[in-house]
């Protein structure tokens, strides 16, 4: 098969002066699915990443009153937290009170769940130093009133609370599960954390978006700041996972679209063993053609010129470090190339 082929190509590496004509066959091979296993946590579990973690210390780090934000993820059998944000402009804080801006909460939610299915499932805010470290009854009430406006089955809240220096406490994460098909009272979660930072926060920061989250933030406080409950120790870290299908079948279909949208005509996308082959009209009988690493970030390993009528394939040089979320980064190697030799 010619998939098979590219693939045994791409893995050779093959020195770019000798481009093979196996290349000009992508012209019509038929498409193989996406499959990926999709992860199985376990029951009673909130998943997380490592940089989510140190985001909310940052966050609580910076304030000498009550603050929070948001938590956005994907709930199957667990909650898994993409992200935790800041709280908007408009949110209300002081020593024993903290209230969302609940018009920016929308303003996140509408782009997040279009663009990368997360949805709002909770939030979290300080109680500092007033050692409570449960959702007070306020907290509580506020909570299934929101669940049960929304439709929510349940919902989770994170409490955070200080210790030690004022100037770089030890932070404390303390999760709680709501289940809003009942009046039970909230009980907590335990934590998994994983390595590195949220696919999610790695692409919005590769775009800028979102730059009033300050969004690399996170990197300021360590994770040796942090602790999970009463643990007298900071999180240990999971095996650094795969990322899941949802955010690789997101990420690629952000860039095929925009390739879509900058060539005029529609994108054909091989799936290959090493990843993913994307092939972008230039001007007939030329197109584009990206190979890209399956594994996160997804980076660009090749790019080819292709000219099918002559079944020849012409390296094209690329900056170190594109991957795929970095769109404009590849619209922009498209538009290059089309300048120069579009035709």
């Amino acid at each position: 098969m010619v998939v098979k082929r590219l693939a045994k190509f791409f893995g050779r590496r093959r020195s770019p002066k000798k481009p093979p004509a196996a290349l000009s066959a992508m012209a019509r091979p038929e498409a193989e699915p996406i499959k990926q296993a999709q992860p199985q946590p376990s029951l009673g579990t909130l998943i997380t990443w490592e940089s989510e973690l140190r985001a909310i210390a940052a966050e609580a780090s910076a304030w000498t009153v009550e603050t929070g934000g948001d938590l956005f993820g994907r709930w199957q059998a667990n909650p898994t937290v993409f992200l935790m944000t800041k709280a908007g402009p408009k949110a209300q804080r002081n020593n024993t009170h903290f209230r969302l801006d609940v018009d920016y909460l929308r303003q996140l939610s509408e782009p997040l769940a279009a663009d990368w299915a997360l949805r709002y499932f909770g939030d979290w805010h300080s109680h500092h130093r007033l050692g409570l470290s449960a959702p007070s009854s306020g907290d509580r009430r506020r909570i299934r009133q929101l669940g049960k406006r929304n439709q929510f089955p349940s919902m989770a809240e994170i409490i955070v609370t200080t210790e030690g220096s004022q100037h770089e406490p030890v932070v404390r994460v303390h999760t709680w599960f709501y289940d809003l098909s009942g009046e039970d009272e909230p009980t907590t979660l335990r934590v998994r954390v994983l390595p590195g930072c949220s696919p999610v926060r790695q692409a919005l920061i590769t775009r800028s978006e979102f730059v009033e989250q300050s969004l690399r933030g996170w990197e300021g406080v360590p994770l040796a700041r942090v602790r999970i409950g009463d643990d007298a120790q900071p999180p240990t870290l999971e095996r650094e996972a795969d990322v899941d299908a949802t955010t690789r079948e997101r990420t690629l279909g952000h860039l095929v679209d925009a390739l879509k949208e900058v060539s005029g005509a529609p994108i054909e996308q091989h799936a290959t063993v090493f990843g993913h082959i994307v092939v972008a009209k230039l001007e007939d009988p030329h197109h584009l053609a990206f190979a890209i690493d399956r594994n996160w970030p997804m980076s660009v390993l090749e790019v080819h010129r292709i000219d099918r009528s002559a079944g020849t394939a012409e390296p094209i040089t690329t900056r170190d470090g594109l991957v795929v979320p970095d769109v404009a980064g590849i619209v922009e190697v498209f538009r290059a190339v089309k300048a120069v030799r579009g035709g």
